[in-house]
This record gives C-alpha cells, sequence and structure tokens, in this order.
C-alpha cells in the first residue's frame, strides 16, 4: 500500500457505559411543545412589538429581560441602549455623586419598563451602537421613557457627545 493513502475503516459504536441510558429523539409532542414555546416567546421579544413578556429586574448572571443601568437593559435577549438619553455610569463612575445618580437611574428605568407595555422604535441613522446594542426608544402612551427620566433629572437628553456627570 501507497504512503500517502491512509484506508478508510468504519467506526464502531462506543458501547453504552452501565447504568446509562440511550439517547433518544424527542416524542413530536416533545418537539411541538418546544417550537410553540419559542415562538410565543419571540412574539413577546422583537423590537417594533410591545415589550412586556415578564418582569424586568436588574441584571445577573442571565441576561434576559433584565436592566443593565440606567439607559441599557434586555428586552428578551437582546441588548438595547435607550437611544435618546444618556445616564449616568455606575460600572466606572468618575465619583461618588455619579454612582449614586447612575443607581437611582437604573432602579427607576426598572420601574419604568415594569409599569406596562412599552414599543421600541428605531433610532433614526442607526440600528447599533459600537458595542453591538441595539439603539431603540422606549415608548408609552406616546411619552419616551427617556423623557420621563429626564423630567426627574435622572438621565440627559442625548447630545451626541459624553459629558461629565461630576
Amino acid at each position: 500500500m501507497n504512503d500517502n493513502v491512509i484506508q478508510f475503516r468504519k467506526r464502531k459504536k462506543p458501547k453504552p457505559k452501565p447504568n446509562e441510558r440511550p439517547k433518544r429523539n424527542p416524542s413530536p409532542a416533545t418537539t411541538l411543545i418546544g417550537v410553540v414555546g419559542v415562538a410565543v416567546y419571540t412574539c413577546f421579544s422583537l423590537p417594533g412589538s410591545p415589550a412586556q413578556a415578564s418582569a424586568f429586574a436588574r441584571c445577573g448572571t442571565i441576561k434576559r429581560n433584565c436592566v443593565v443601568d440606567g439607559d441599557t437593559l434586555y428586552v428578551g435577549a437582546e441588548n438595547v441602549r435607550v437611544a435618546d438619553i444618556d445616564t449616568p455610569e455606575i460600572s466606572e463612575p468618575k465619583c461618588v455623586a455619579e454612582k449614586a445618580l447612575g443607581e437611582q437611574a437604573t432602579e427607576r428605568l426598572v420601574q419604568l419598563v415594569n409599569a406596562g407595555p412599552f414599543d421600541m422604535r428605531a433610532w433614526e441613522g442607526r440600528d447599533e451602537d459600537q458595542y453591538g446594542r441595539k439603539l431603540r426608544v422606549l415608548v408609552r402612551n406616546g411619552r419616551t421613557i427617556g423623557d420621563v427620566l429626564v423630567s426627574q433629572g435622572l438621565a440627559r437628553t442625548r447630545s451626541g457627545r459624553r459629558e461629565p456627570w461630576c
């Protein structure tokens, strides 16, 4: 046989280990339940549709329907930047006052998104920011959630550049 030819050998199925259950394909009923579950979840998490599939909390390890900070949240599994405002930083604040105001803005955003369904509208001119977050304006009853935060002194209307909070 030539040195540059490798023989093809049929792989043997590994023997099941003792006390190991054989793998089976899911039943049609189980598959249908999974497909319906994904369809229902998707319906509630698509941009442009009202968001409120479940309660929002502060983000932890699981990033789904949660608030990161005063202007960032996850709707479903999609990372969304509230496009019309800027809020103080909580992850890398420049001073104690910025951290405190950022925490207040974050808690208020949790309250506002839990107050009922809201629409997510695309930001004119750009779909995503440099971090891959979707740029959206959150609207409920004709008013943006960003405007509510601005009116309460917890955010600024977005100017396009970063301004200090300290």
